[in-house]
């Protein structure tokens, strides 16, 4: 069983691996939009002063663009700050050096995942999740023990033999042979035996109980997996969209405030739209590819499934 236990050990490695991973490389891109709405807040700020010193805006425009960008700043400190923290994490989870620089490869990946079938998820786990093959081995030892401490109340029959040769020249030598059976009767060994048996039939419904307990775990975790998947790949879409649409509506806004239609209150407005659809985004792709992984955690094949399901990064 300590093949089990030991697959069982590198697939939760590679689960809490992949986490850490999958955190560093969406605070990345934190830190990239973040960025992104600072140049957007300044360019909005310039505009405001501009328009300020030609007489054609208010000096409110001018403050509301200033504490927009400023805010803005705050938010690229604040997350460039967390993206650091998970690097420290993720080496450390690795095992790099302390203090060793490293540059992440990819961005977040993101591939659509076709929602597996839930009783054939289920029987695949059951085939290759090493913690369910060790309950198996459990239970079969429990049944051996049971079966030799019952077999204490047969009797034994046993048979030993030996041949050799005696005498004093080789001459006279002369054949010697023996043969003995014994049989044993446990007639005062009730007790003894009893007590065996009552000790491995304990031990058989406890590895009964262990292996009902993985079986239920095993489903519950691909059921778990599965709902993950679905409900996140459904938040990426609606993301996704969200972005587009606050991107036009920003553009839209902008355009307004450079018509002279509307002050700059509508562009800050669709400004922060564009963040908190940006930050959905990436909220929602983590938990997607968090989800693949997850998934392939509950299956059992933990490093195969994280090769295959995060190979679009």
């Amino acid at each position: 069983m300590a093949q089990f236990n030991l697959k069982d050990a590198r697939d939760l490695v590679v689960l809490a691996t992949g986490n850490a991973y999958l955190q560093a490389i969406a605070g990345a891109a934190r830190v990239e939009t973040a960025q992104a709405q600072v140049e957007t807040g300044h360019a909005l700020y310039d505009k405001a002063v501009a328009q300020q010193q030609a007489g054609v805006a208010p000096a409110i425009d001018t403050l509301r663009a200033q504490v927009e960008y400023q805010t803005r700043q705050q938010q690229l400190i604040a997350a460039a700050n967390d993206f650091a923290k998970q690097k420290l994490s993720l080496a450390r989870v690795i095992g790099l050096a302390a203090g060793q620089e490293f540059e992440l490869a990819g961005k977040a990946p993101y591939q659509a995942f076709p929602i597996p079938d839930l009783e054939t998820s289920v029987q695949r786990a059951y085939s290759l999740r090493s913690d369910y093959k060790a309950a198996q081995r459990r239970l079969a030892a429990a049944q051996l023990e049971r079966s030799a401490a019952t077999a204490g109340y047969f009797p034994t029959f046993d048979v030993a033999a030996n041949y050799g040769e005696i005498g004093k020249v080789p001459g006279d030598v002369l054949p010697t042979y023996a043969v003995a059976g014994t049989l044993n009767i446990p007639i005062f060994q009730g007790g003894k035996v009893h007590g065996d048996v009552l000790k491995a039939e304990a031990s058989l419904r406890q590895a009964q109980a262990q292996m009902a307990d993985v079986r239920g775990q095993i489903d519950q975790d691909i059921r778990n997996a599965l709902l993950d998947l679905k409900s996140s790949s459904d938040q990426v879409e609606v993301a996704q969209s969200s972005v587009n649409l606050a991107e036009q509506a920003l553009t839209q806004s902008r355009d307004r405030f450079s018509a002279g239609v509307t002050d700059n209150l509508e562009v800050i407005q669709a400004q922060e739209a564009v963040a908190t659809a940006h930050e959905n985004l990436i909220s929602s792709l983590y938990l997607h590819n968090l989800a693949k992984v997850s998934f392939a955690r509950a299956l059992g094949r933990a490093e195969e499934g994280v090769r295959e399901y995060l190979k679009g990064k």
